[in-house]
């Protein structure tokens, strides 16, 4: 007969049973809790991904309602004042006004409504990346408390500065590592070639929202898209020198966008005096300082070829007319066969006390403006270009080491316009920020 199994039942053996217990407990108990946080902090990140989500989604909203809005207010006030001033001046250059403004309003209100319904529909959309990397704060970090920066150079610095702003205006509820500093001085506006065909200066939008913000002042003057930087040169002087005399304790700021750069280079050459003492800088924008290329295209060589007949009568009678209507002295401006050799030239007899700053914009033609898209076409481009200027060609050469060059960012010729999509409030900011950090303005 088989005898039962016995067991120990001494203290020591119970003892033994019972620690060994405890330790398949506290083992489970251990793995457990790891599947546990590993579930929770899965779950807790969909809920965060889709509260950020969520917010981004409604930031949209808000900012295109908001566009909307603006576009519709700015459109009507504007009208109105053009069908007064036709009615009071019935003219067919007013007329003309009136038309351009209803086209534009048309235009911008219509785009204004379509991002607005987009925005509602489209609850997919990513947004930016709000994690900013190591190398990343530690720039934000340090331009905020103005430290120096060496191994990073201004164009990367920038392009930080930029990116932290323009992710601030497109989600409010982010709160940007940088401020606004406030800064005493006023903001020249100068445009380019396209600005007669619309209806404010360029970047008026972003100096509103500056003023609006933190009090900062600007005007535009008036000069002539089509005309020749000797032209232009001389408008600027009458109404700056008109300013300045009204506010003789205020120093200006130049932002020139296209053509309007190679005119406010040429009134500085020509006003070193006055520039030293009232202007603090110039920071331009797409425009072309080393001149462009373009007209080297065919349909800017017939008319070149016009001037071949020089002799003719024909051409003496148009040529002498005021308005240049065969665009010899305009060409001449931006060509880069003039422009390339006027810096070389003139670039030491810029006021010295100014700083210069450069900004290029690039762009595929899917992503530009319709009528960028239209200029991509005609003026073909081998290099990266905005549908207009050259990207290569909107910065400083390498022998005006006063030049400090912003590089190069993603957008076409037109963002300037008000009914532009591109944050060129974020832009204006982001040149304060930098100058600041420098110690250019103050």
């Amino acid at each position: 007969m088989r005898s039962s199994p016995k067991f120990d039942l001494s203290i020591s053996s119970m003892t033994k049973f019972y620690s060994l217990k405890k330790g398949f407990e506290r083992i489970s108990s251990i793995y457990m809790t790891d599947l546990d946080i590993r579930l929770n902090r899965k779950f807790y990140d969909k809920i965060n991904t889709l509260k950020r989500r969520t917010s981004e989604y409604r930031s949209r909203i808000v900012r295109s309602k908001s566009f909307l809005k603006s576009a519709s207010r700015l459109s009507k006030k504007d009208l109105q004042l053009k069908v007064q001033g036709l009615k009071e001046r019935p003219t067919p250059k007013e007329a003309i006004f009136l038309l351009r403004n209803l086209l534009n309003s048309g235009v911008w209100i219509g785009r204004s409504s379509v991002k607005y319904i987009h925005s509602i529909v489209d609850f997919t959309s990513k947004g930016d990346n709000e994690e900013l990397t190591p190398a990343q704060r530690s720039i934000l970090k340090r331009v905020q408390q103005l430290n120096d920066i060496d191994e990073y150079d201004e164009e990367e610095i920038f392009k930080c500065i930029y990116d932290e702003m323009e992710y601030s205006h497109y989600y409010p509820e982010h709160k940007p590592l940088l401020t606004v500093p406030e800064i005493k001085c006023t903001l020249v506006l100068i445009p380019g070639v396209f600005n007669e065909l619309f209806s404010s200066a360029a970047f008026e939008r972003a100096a509103q929202h500056l003023q609006d913000k933190t009090g900062i002042k600007y005007f535009a003057p008036k000069v002539n898209g089509f005309k020749a930087c000797s032209h232009n040169s001389k408008l600027l002087k009458e109404q700056i020198d008109e300013y300045v005399e009204k506010h003789p304790n205020e120093k200006l700021w130049l932002i020139c966008y296209s053509k309007g750069g190679l005119d406010a280079l040429h009134y500085l050459k020509e006003n070193t005096e006055l520039a030293n003492d009232k202007i603090l800088g110039i920071s331009t924008i797409a425009s072309p300082i080393m001149g462009s290329d373009h007209l080297n295209h065919k349909v800017i060589k017939f008319l070149n070829n016009v001037h071949n007949f020089s002799d003719t009568k024909m051409y003496k009678l148009l040529d002498n007319r005021s308005d240049d209507i065969l665009a010899k002295e305009f060409q001449q401006s931006i060509s880069s066969t003039y422009q390339r050799p006027w810096l070389r030239k003139n670039h030491n007899e810029l006021p010295e006390n100014l700083f210069y700053t450069a900004l290029g914009f690039e762009s595929e033609w899917y992503e530009s403006h319709l009528w960028m898209v239209l200029t991509k076409a005609i003026f073909k481009s081998t290099m990266k270009n905005d549908g207009v200027v050259d990207a290569e060609n909107s910065l400083y050469p390498y022998y005006f080491d006063r030049g400090i060059n912003l590089g190069i960012m993603r957008g076409h010729h037109l963002v300037g316009t008000r009914s532009s999509f591109f944050c060129q409030e974020a832009l204006l900011e982001s040149l304060i920020i930098f100058l600041h950090y420098r110690g250019l303005v103050s």
